[in-house]
């Protein structure tokens, strides 16, 4: 499968500008969709997968897509990995935690990365109230997951309904939870509205204990049958 229409990254552009940054983020977004739909391509059914299952599948099929012929030129310069345990809280070794997928922009340093985690989101059993909350989105806001960084990605595997239901139910949640998930004044849920890059939304949360504010990107994935 060939998804073109991206623009051409410099790697080796030393300006951290924001313009820059923001397209190897939309970037990162659309290598996880065209990772996705190459799972779908291959008819198998993850309406009842576990998150872990998918997330697996997820990495390899989009490592694939960056390694294939057909795939544009610049992606030759991402990787992705799973499962990457994190340096933080003065945790060591098997106690670190592990944030789910991590996309990463080669070839020039700093790397850039950015850092999604993963909730299925499916009725009944899979609430949105996790997607929110401490082992979701929580996991940033408290420092555990990207401390570092100033962009992050939520992934919403979706597994009943469909994205425009659950576009609809998060925001409702987060509004629940203002304080919990430290939105900002200015940084309600809306469309990310990047190229190539669908059902895609974006907030912005405050996080005391790193002391700098966080860009989050949700990206709904549709896996109903």
């Amino acid at each position: 499968m060939a998804i073109t229409g991206q623009h051409k990254i410099n790697i080796n552009q030393s300006d951290d500008s924001s313009d820059y940054t923001a397209v190897i983020h939309r970037d990162a977004l659309f290598l996880i969709i065209a990772g996705q739909k190459e799972m779908i391509a291959d008819s198998i059914d993850y309406s009842n997968t576990a998150e872990e299952d998918i997330t697996g599948d997820l990495t390899k099929y989009t490592d694939e897509y960056i390694n294939s012929l057909s795939s544009p030129d610049w992606t030759e310069h991402f990787y992705v990995q799973e499962e990457l345990r994190e340096n933080t809280n003065r945790k060591k070794g098997k106690h670190r935690k592990r944030v789910d997928v991590v996309c990463v922009l080669t070839g020039r340093k700093p790397q850039e990365r950015m850092k999604f985690e993963a909730k299925r989101l499916k009725k009944p059993g899979f609430p949105v109230g996790e997607y929110v909350g401490k082992t979701g989105l929580g996991e940033f806001i408290s420092g555990n997951y990207a401390p570092e960084c100033d962009t992050a990605g939520m992934l919403g595997y979706i597994q009943s309904d469909d994205c425009d239901y659950w576009a609809e139910q998060i925001p409702d949640a987060l509004n629940e939870k203002k304080k919990e998930v430290q939105l900002t004044k200015d940084g309600l849920w809306q469309k990310a509205n990047l190229k190539n890059v669908n059902d895609c939304y974006k907030t912005w949360h405050n996080r005391p204990t790193v002391k700098r504010e966080l860009l989050v990107y949700h990206l709904l994935l549709d896996f109903v049958r």
